[in-house]
């Protein structure tokens, strides 16, 4: 499924999760749990987002989904720079967070920009 041209939504079988998954890039006291990690042979950052059942219904997780799509699409617009990092962009509800997906727009983008410019410092 392509996004937007040349940033895609990853698919099942799209990628490979590390044996050994990549610590979060934010404290365990954020909302979002967001994981990076890069790819040997790509061009093109690539974003996993999962919302189990347990964070609410099938509209809910949904929603959560498309923002974070949208949020993930402004942040890279908004930095350059980012955009020829090819990597696996993991978003999902922290542990401790409240049932339903409770995150606005707002607060996605944010996380997200956060987490993506500590990613290229490292």
């Amino acid at each position: 499924m392509r996004v937007a041209g040349r940033y895609r939504v990853v698919r099942r079988q799209d990628h490979a999760v590390p044996q050994i998954p990549p610590r979060p890039l934010l404290g365990k006291e954020q909302p979002l749990d967001i994981r990076v990690w890069r790819l040997a042979g790509g061009v093109e950052p690539l974003l996993l987002v999962n919302a189990s059942r347990k964070q609410g219904r099938a509209v809910q997780r949904n929603r959560f989904r498309r923002r974070v799509r949208m949020a993930f699409l402004q942040v890279l617009r908004q930095h350059s720079h980012l955009q020829g990092s090819p990597g696996v962009v993991w978003v999902r509800p922290a542990r401790g967070s409240a049932r339903g997906c409770p995150f606005t727009y707002q607060e996605i983008v944010g996380q997200l920009t956060l987490a993506l410019t500590r990613w290229e410092s490292r």
